[in-house]
């Protein structure tokens, strides 16, 4: 498997374990210093997975299509089903993910709609998603946290820090 296919999973595996230590009560209840919770986490990072889906489909990747307000916030059983199906199509789609131009839609503006279309890559959207994930599983875990759940430590670790941590303690 290529590394990047891997890492992809290992994201995603991330995401699997945050909503494995949650339960269905503290799965979506935000924390004293934010409105998200969770499970709003998990569907803003499993939105992102399932606009790739469709986009290789489309030949266009939008990341504006978003599930706000969807099951998949509320329930961790839903989520856990989802990141299963991704990691099977991550694993036994890794030849047809091959890297291939594609475009990618996105809002670029926080003042006015505003999408903008821009050429990328499969690889390098894998790359955004893994960094994205990662970034969203740092707050979901804060989150957890302060929730009294217990967390794996390992991760919402960015993959440079990760290797710098590894290499302080060599």
């Amino acid at each position: 498997m290529k590394p990047l296919h891997k890492a992809t999973i290992e994201a995603l595996q991330q995401v699997q374990h945050l909503v494995e230590a949650s339960d269905r009560q503290r799965y979506n209840q935000p924390s004293r210093h934010s409105e998200s919770g969770i499970g709003r986490h998990v569907r803003h990072i499993l939105d992102h997975f399932l606009a790739l889906q469709q986009g290789i489909k489309q030949g266009c990747i939008d990341y504006n299509q978003r599930h706000r307000d969807s099951q998949l916030e509320q329930d961790p059983m839903i989520a856990l089903q989802l990141i299963h199906q991704l990691n099977h199509w991550f694993s036994v789609s890794e030849t047809t993910l091959a890297d291939a131009p594609i475009r990618v839609e996105s809002e670029i503006s926080s003042v006015q709609q505003c999408s903008q279309q821009f050429d990328s890559s499969i690889d390098r959207e894998l790359c955004y998603l893994i960094n994205h994930t990662v970034h969203h599983v740092a707050y979901a875990k804060l989150v957890a946290k302060e929730l009294g759940l217990l967390v794996n430590a390992k991760i919402g670790i960015a993959p440079s820090t990760a290797s710098y941590l590894r290499q302080q303690a060599n």
